[in-house]
């Protein structure tokens, strides 16, 4: 497995904690309910092997949902802390996970394409790297407020 493959794993994990942190209740039962769901139908594909269509539909269709839980909480907590993160900065920062990202695959493979952007990998990538440049923007504006 890949670094970036590993990141994504750790996130996934990571997504409960910061859902409670959040504060709010029905937020953090929906992630963990979502995680059993998510964990349990892993298991499963892995058991089994070779799953239906229907059930790859489905599960794809629950990573989405969970990786958009991924992203709200990292936002929700990184506003409790940092209390000036807007939309527009979350924007700014997810977009330059994005360049990054191509970036990444560009210079791996060889070759500009926008055909990255129809890639599934590619987006969990600039997802990763966008929450962990919001980690990095978060911690760095708690140490200037600590200092301060």
């Amino acid at each position: 497995m890949d670094v970036f493959g590993t990141l994504i794993w750790l996130g996934l994990l990571i997504n409960p904690f910061l859902a409670y942190q959040t504060g709010f209740k029905s937020l953090y039962r929906i992630t963990l309910i979502s995680f059993a769901v998510f964990l349990v139908t892993w298991g499963y594909a892995v058991t089994v092997g070779v799953a239906s269509v229907s059930f790859d539909t489905a599960w794809n269709v629950l990573l989405i949902v969970y990786v958009g839980l991924l992203v709200l909480n990292s936002y929700l907590v990184s506003k409790r802390f940092v209390p000036k993160m807007t939309w527009i900065r979350f924007v700014a920062i997810a977009l330059i996970g994005v360049g990054v990202s191509q970036a990444w695959l560009g210079l791996s493979t060889g070759e500009w394409t926008t055909l990255f952007f129809m890639d599934g990998d590619f987006w969990m990538m600039s997802v990763i790297v966008s929450l962990l440049l919001l980690l990095l923007v978060t911690l760095k504006t708690l140490d200037h407020q600590i200092e301060a």
